[in-house]
């Protein structure tokens, strides 16, 4: 049974661990959802301080991971995100290694973009870093970024909760005047940006604190086209003012991808970014199994289902599966469909309304609910009964006119023909083509006329 905390994420299975906390893969019982939880101990101030900021930063951009929720309880507090399990730029580049110029022109630009947003705000992340960019799990299809991680995110109006003589950030990827205890600015975010590019670049390089050498920075920049180097090098100059001041101006400067362009690792291979996390559990909370189909039954005859023995069934022929007695909805030939997963196009997954009455389908596929049967047999015993009782009618009205033409007497022909259209207007009696060849069962308001 998994672990509740306050009363709502339900903790399933560990994604990660610090020395502050963990990250969980958790069910959400509130919004029905899977979502990451991260779970930290009270007992640390300065986590908690950074707990209270990044639970007070939300953004709904398509680029950005920001919490959604959160609670405590006991001796630990919890925050809720998205979950988002394509794994990181960092990992990618780690197993796969370095990336091609049109796919890091991709995804630099999808981080600006976020960070855009984010400046817009008056925030500055303070801690952009390939651990920090985050790929949704889409495989080969084009790859979407997300920037998480805002516990040391700080507002422009924002009381600084680091003491005097530290800096917060990861080294390597701060500008070099930070270590000069600057304050922060959304250029430093765009160094980062620079760096993160470098490392998609190259794979893993070795990073230092304080601005790149010349040199250093040529190598890393070999075969890279100019307009793209350009831009790099703009972003992580040595000296704040030589550096680009807003996101949107290093994305009017990237160089243009075309839609659909096939992104690739250095190597060639396609760049996809997979489901990183292991299969659910069977017993996890959210996870439902599968429902037992109900039996296929199949009337051997009309007299079964006149008699009542058959209330929902299928006859041969029939795809349709019987409607859940837990569900009240009825899922196409092929097999149940997940939960949460809508059914495509097709057979396996076509799902059809349920019936507020059971149905039971004839030899064409007819459905006719069985609570009306009685009064459609009520009906079709009618409308045998006046067609028996008109053609017993009609063949005395024809022997009654072939005596008088045997008679020579043609008199009464005209009224006859215009009696017999008046007593017997189209319509009145269900013509027997409808009743017996196809087995098919007249509704209750079919056309016998009493």
């Amino acid at each position: 049974m998994a672990d509740v905390i306050v009363g709502r994420f339900a903790l399933i299975d560990l994604i990660a661990k610090g020395g502050s906390g963990s990250v969980w893969r958790a069910w959400d019982s509130k919004t029905k959802e899977l979502c990451a939880a991260k779970v930290l101990r009270q007992r640390d101030s300065a986590d908690l301080m950074r707990f209270v900021r990044e639970k007070g930063v939300s953004f709904d951009h398509p680029h950005l991971l920001t919490p959604y929720g959160w609670g405590a309880e006991d001796e630990h507090v919890v925050i809720a995100m998205p979950l988002v399990s394509g794994g990181t730029l960092e990992s990618a580049v780690k197993k796969r290694g370095k990336l091609s110029e049109p796919a890091v022109v991709v995804i630099l630009d999808q981080l600006l973009d976020g960070l855009s947003h984010v400046h817009s705000e008056g925030w500055i992340h303070r801690d952009v870093k390939p651990a920090n960019i985050m790929f949704e799990p889409r495989g080969r299809a084009h790859p979407v970024s997300r920037l998480a991680d805002f516990g040391i995110a700080v507002h422009e109006t924002d009381v600084r909760f680091t003491h005097v003589g530290m800096v917060n950030g990861t080294p390597g990827y701060m500008a070099p005047e930070l270590f000069a205890m600057a304050e922060p600015t959304p250029s430093h975010d765009l160094y980062a940006a620079g760096v993160v590019a470098l490392v998609a670049l190259n794979g893993p390089i070795k990073l230092h604190d304080g601005a790149f050498r010349p040199d250093e920075l040529s190598q890393h920049l070999r075969g890279v086209t100019p307009k793209l180097s350009a831009v790099i090098r703009r972003l992580v100059a040595a000296q704040p003012e030589d550096r680009y001041q807003d996101a949107d101006t290093v994305r009017r400067d990237l160089p243009r991808v075309p839609q659909g362009y096939p992104l690739t690792f250095a190597d060639g291979s396609p760049l996809d970014f997979q489901d990183t996390l292991d299969p659910l559990p069977p017993n996890a909370p959210g996870v439902k199994r599968p429902e037992r189909p109900a039996p296929l039954v199949a009337p051997s005859s009309l007299e079964a289902i006149r008699a009542g023995q058959v209330q929902q069934g299928f006859t041969a022929g029939s795809p349709t599966v019987a409607p859940s007695p837990q569900t009240g909805q009825r899922w196409a030939h092929g097999g149940p469909v997940p939960p949460g997963q809508h059914g495509g196009g097709g057979p396996q997954g076509q799902r059809t309304s349920a019936h507020t009455t059971p149905q039971t389908f004839t030899a064409t596929g007819t459905a006719t609910a069985t609570g009306q049967q009685r009064g459609t047999d009520r009906s079709t015993m009618i409308a045998v009964g006046l067609g028996v009782g008109a053609a017993l009618v009609l063949g005395v009205i024809v022997a009654v006119v072939l005596l008088m033409v045997f008679n020579g007497d043609t008199s009464a022909l005209g009224a006859l023909d215009s009696s017999a259209h008046d007593s017997f207007a189209l319509g009145d009696i269900a013509p027997t083509g409808d009743i017996a060849p196809t087995g098919e069962i007249p509704s209750a308001d079919g056309p016998a006329a009493i």
